[in-house]
């Protein structure tokens, strides 16, 4: 069975609409030179009770490796976030924080990321702050944003990423701006730095100059943070072909090409879309997704529609499932580039000299749901 397949997702929803898309297509009109890996494991886990339907998602580092959290809402509009331990081969216990109460994250929904297994900080969605919980879904303590603009929390699509440094997070921010305030792009700071002794945002990060007076879909104009060591972090922009990697110690950010010609470079617009503009945008435009650092390499996620498709219809590019999904890896230090055609994947998880990935396939055996995994060795 070739489990290299691709996905198209329709970005325009909260959560991606994943469709299976074969990668041995008879379409060869990349002009990509790619490289491949092979599946060397997969695995079934049983989900923990209750099954989440729609979900988002993060990670973090534990002994055992890395841990997948994904994290939605029940019925009640409680918090429910479950883990994943792929040492273990199993879901660990799943981590309860009611929507009310005296331990309640007190919103409509909230963002989760976890500094470690007993540190979670919960961001509730448009609040003047945001909450420290405990591993057993506890409140420890309580940070306003301190802003005057309003700036808060803001996690573009469905991964959830910040840095911990010491006693900062460096986060993924929004305010108030109007999404059609011509002005967005130089009222907003998609990146800030915030002081955990001080409550309150310290240091802030620009928009590229070039997207500055442009319009694109809301839910594209987000950042999303990797870090790479102590000293430097990743920001990737779903609009760009280039990553940033700023300077912790002397601020400073260098763009970092990370892209490909025929993936083509995302079309700025001069004027906000109407809801059919972000479709026809969402399907036919390319998207830089997701960004992660492993052992001295970058790994990017992009999805985009092959250049002989682009003028074909909304219905032609959905129903014939078109959009294709690829990995660029980058050694850091060369800047050398690599692609790869990715496999199906709604969680990927880059830990040591292997990459997991699944989420997708789920299906139901003796009353329990199942969900299925693939483990890939990286190259050298």
């Amino acid at each position: 069975m070739n489990y290299r397949v691709g996905l198209i997702r329709a970005c325009y929803t909260p959560i991606p609409f994943l469709v299976f898309l074969s990668c041995s297509s008879q379409h060869q009109d990349d002009r990509i030179a790619y490289s491949e890996f092979s599946v060397i494991d997969s695995l079934e886990l049983v989900v923990s009770s209750p099954f989440l339907q729609h979900t988002n998602w993060t990670t973090y580092d534990r002994d055992s490796g890395k841990v997948l959290v994904e994290y939605g809402l029940d019925d009640e509009d409680n918090l429910i976030i479950h883990q994943v331990d792929f040492e273990r081969k199993a879901y660990l216990a799943p981590v309860l924080i009611n929507r009310d109460g005296p331990n309640g994250y007190n919103s409509s929904n909230a963002s989760v990321f976890f500094r470690n297994k007993d540190s979670i900080y919960v961001f509730p969605a448009a609040r003047n702050h945001f909450w420290l919980y405990s591993g057993l879904g506890m409140k420890i303590k309580a940070y306003s944003y301190s802003s005057t603009s309003y700036d808060r929390y803001y996690k573009n699509g469905y991964y959830s990423s910040l840095i911990h440094y010491s006693d900062s997070l460096v986060l993924t921010t929004i305010n108030n701006t109007r999404y059609n305030d011509p002005s967005y792009f130089d009222k907003v700071s998609p990146v800030q730095t915030y002081n955990l002794k001080k409550s309150k945002f310290s240091r802030l990060m620009l928009y590229p100059k070039f997207v500055r007076g442009k319009h694109m879909p809301s839910n594209l104009t987000g950042a999303m943070l990797y870090s790479i060591d102590a000293h430097q972090f990743i920001v990737n922009y779903s609009f760009s072909d280039s990553l940033y990697v700023y300077n912790v110690d002397t601020g400073n950010t260098e763009a970092i090409y990370c892209g490909a010609q025929n993936f083509g470079k995302p079309r700025l617009l001069t004027k906000v879309p109407s809801k059919l503009e972000e479709l026809e945008y969402h399907l036919k435009e390319v998207n830089y997704e997701l960004v992660f650092f492993n052992m001295g390499k970058v790994y990017r996620v992009v999805s985009h529609l092959p250049k002989p498709y682009q003028n074909y219809s909304i219905p032609e590019i959905v129903n014939r499932n078109l959009r294709r999904v690829s990995l660029i890896e980058m050694d850091i230090s060369t800047r050398k580039l690599r692609f790869y055609r990715m496999p199906i994947a709604k969680y990927f998880l880059f830990d040591k000299d292997h990459l997991i990935v699944g989420g997708v396939s789920v299906r139901e055996y003796e009353g329990e749901t199942l969900r299925r995994f693939y483990k890939y060795r990286l190259p050298n």
